[in-house]
C-alpha cells in the first residue's frame, strides 16, 4: 500500500507524542513492506524539504513557515521579558496561560497574519503537489483531529483514498489546532467525513457521543517500541515524571503533582523526585519551593535518552487531567517501569490498579501521595508491578501489533470505498 501521513510539527522541529507515534507507525509499516510518505510544515529553515529516513519519506512543505517560526519565538521572548511567570502567575505560552483570564496571551497583530500566511504557504504547496504531482495515496491517516484532519479529508477525496483521523485527545474533536487557518472552517466539516481511529475505549465512547457513527470508528492504540533490556525498579525507589510542562496543570496536574509530592516528602524525606520535558518549568520550580519540597525535586529538563533515566528510576507519576494515551507511559511500562497514575480513560487504558501499577482518582493529593510512599517503600512492589507492566506491554501495546491492526483497517476501509464505488457505477 501507499501510505500518506500527515502530521502538523515533525522533528527537529517538535518531538511530541503525535510526532513520535507517527514516526513510530510509519517505520513499523515501512517494515511490513509498504511505500509511506510523512506531509508535514517545513517549521525550521535549516531542515531538508525531502528526505529518506528508514525507508520512509519526509515531505516538508510550506515556504513561508521559517519565518513564521522565527516570529514566534521573537514573540514568546518579548512577552517572558515583560510578565515572566511565577508560581501564581502561569506561563502565558502554555495550556494554562491561554485558559487564563489574567494571562490570556494576547498575540501581535502581525502575529496572527504571520500564523495565516504560514498555514497558507502549505497548503498551497500540498494542493499543488496533490493536483500536478498526482502522488499515489491508497490511504491516508492523519495523526491529529483538528483542520489538518480536514485537510487530510481533501486530499482524500482528490486521490480517491479513505482518511483516517486519529482522535489523540480524552476531549474529542475540540482542538482547532494552532494560530490563524485559511479555510479552517471548511476543513472542521470535512474532518467529520473521515474514518477516525479512537486509541482507547473512552475515546470511543467520546467520539459516538460527539456524533460519529460506530462503524467509522476504528480501535486501535498507541504503540511501542519493546527495548531488549528491562528495568530494574525493585533497585531504585526514586520517582520520575516526563512530560510537556507547555500543557501546564490544565492537562498534566503539575498543581496535584507538587502538592503531592509535599505530602509524601514530609511522611517519606529519603523519596526523591526527578522532572524531565521541556517548554516552561520556572513556575514549578518556584511552585515547589513555595510548598516546601523543592530540595527534594530535580527540574532536569529535556533528554535525548529518556529510556536510560527510566532505568535510574524505581517508578513513573503520571496525575494527568487529560490524557490520550501516553506514549511516555507506554515506554515506562515497555521497560518494566511501574506507574502510579490518574484514573481518566487514557491511562486507565494501560494501567491496571495492583495488577501493573497503582490508579488514583484524579485531582486527589492525598491519594497520589499515599501511592507514591507506598511504591517507593516497597521493592517487592515495584518489582511485580513491573514485571507485569511490561508483560502486558508487550502483548497489547507492542508497535508490530499496532501496524499489523493498522494494516487491516486501511485494507477494510479500502475495500469498503471500492464496492461503493462499484455500486455508484452500477446505478450510474
Amino acid at each position: 500500500m501507499k501510505i500518506l501521513m500527515m502530521v502538523l510539527q515533525f522533528p527537529p522541529a517538535h518531538s511530541g507524542g503525535a510526532e513520535m507515534q507517527c514516526w513510530k507507525q510509519a517505520q513499523a509499516l515501512a517494515a511490513r513492506g509498504h511505500e509511506v510518505t510523512i506531509l508535514t510544515e517545513w517549521l525550521m529553515g535549516g531542515s531538508p524539504r525531502r528526505e529518506i529516513r528508514d525507508s520512509v519519506a519526509i515531505r516538508r512543505l510550506g515556504f513561508f513557515l521559517p519565518a513564521t517560526t522565527w516570529m514566534k519565538r521573537l514573540h514568546r521572548w518579548l512577552r517572558l521579558k515583560i510578565a515572566p511567570p511565577t508560581a501564581d502567575r502561569p506561563d502565558p505560552f502554555s495550556s494554562d496561560g491561554f485558559l487564563s483570564s489574567e494571562t490570556r496571551q494576547r498575540k501581535i497583530r502581525w502575529m496572527g497574519v504571520a500564523d495565516w500566511l504560514g498555514h497558507a504557504s502549505f497548503l498551497l504547496e500540498a494542493m499543488a503537489w496533490v493536483k500536478i504531482g498526482r502522488p499515489g495515496i491508497d490511504v491516508v491517516h492523519v495523526h491529529e483531529s483538528h483542520w489538518l484532519a480536514g485537510f487530510g479529508q481533501w486530499v482524500g477525496e482528490r486521490r480517491r483514498a479513505p482518511v483516517f483521523c486519529k482522535e489523540a485527545c480524552g476531549e474529542v474533536l475540540l482542538w482547532k489546532g494552532g494560530g490563524a487557518v485559511p479555510g479552517v472552517a471548511q476543513w472542521r466539516t470535512r474532518r467529520d467525513r473521515c474514518r477516525f481511529i479512537a486509541m482507547t475505549p473512552h475515546i470511543r465512547s467520546e467520539l459516538e457521543k460527539a456524533g460519529i457513527a460506530s462503524n467509522r470508528i476504528w480501535d486501535v492504540p498507541n504503540g511501542v517500541v519493546m527495548p531488549d533490556e528491562a528495568a530494574r525498579p525493585q533497585e531504585n525507589g526514586a520517582a520520575i515524571y516526563a512530560g510537556n510542562f507547555s500543557q501546564g496543570a490544565v492537562y498534566k496536574a503539575f498543581d496535584v503533582l507538587l502538592k503531592a509530592w509535599g505530602l509524601a516528602h514530609r511522611e517519606e524525606p529519603r523519596m526523591r523526585l526527578r522532572l524531565f520535558g521541556g517548554g516552561g518549568m520556572e513556575r514549578w520550580k518556584q511552585v515547589a519551593e513555595r510548598d516546601g519540597c523543592g530540595q527534594s525535586v530535580e527540574f532536569a529538563g529535556k533528554t535525548d535518552d529518556l529510556q536510560r533515566e527510566f532505568m535510574k528510576s524505581g517508578f513513573l507519576v503520571l496525575p494527568s487531567r487529560v490524557e490520550g494515551l501516553s506514549n511516555v507511559l507506554l515506554e515506562a511500562q515497555a521497560l518494566g517501569l511501574p506507574a502510579v497514575v490518574s484514573a481518566i480513560g487514557g491511562n486507565v487504558a494501560v494501567v491496571k490498579d495492583g495488577e501493573n501499577g497503582l490508579v488514583v482518582p484524579v485531582d486527589d493529593a492525598a491519594a497520589l501521595a499515599t501511592a507514591m510512599v507506598r511504591m517507593h517503600r516497597s521493592p517487592d512492589l515495584r518489582a511485580r508491578l513491573g514485571q507485569a507492566a511490561r508483560a502486558r506491554a508487550a502483548d497489547t501495546f507492542a508497535i508490530e501489533q499496532v501496524a499489523a491492526r493498522l494494516e487491516a483497517a486501511y485494507r477494510q476501509a479500502i475495500a469498503a470505498d471500492a464496492a461503493g464505488h462499484a455500486a455508484v457505477g452500477i446505478r450510474g
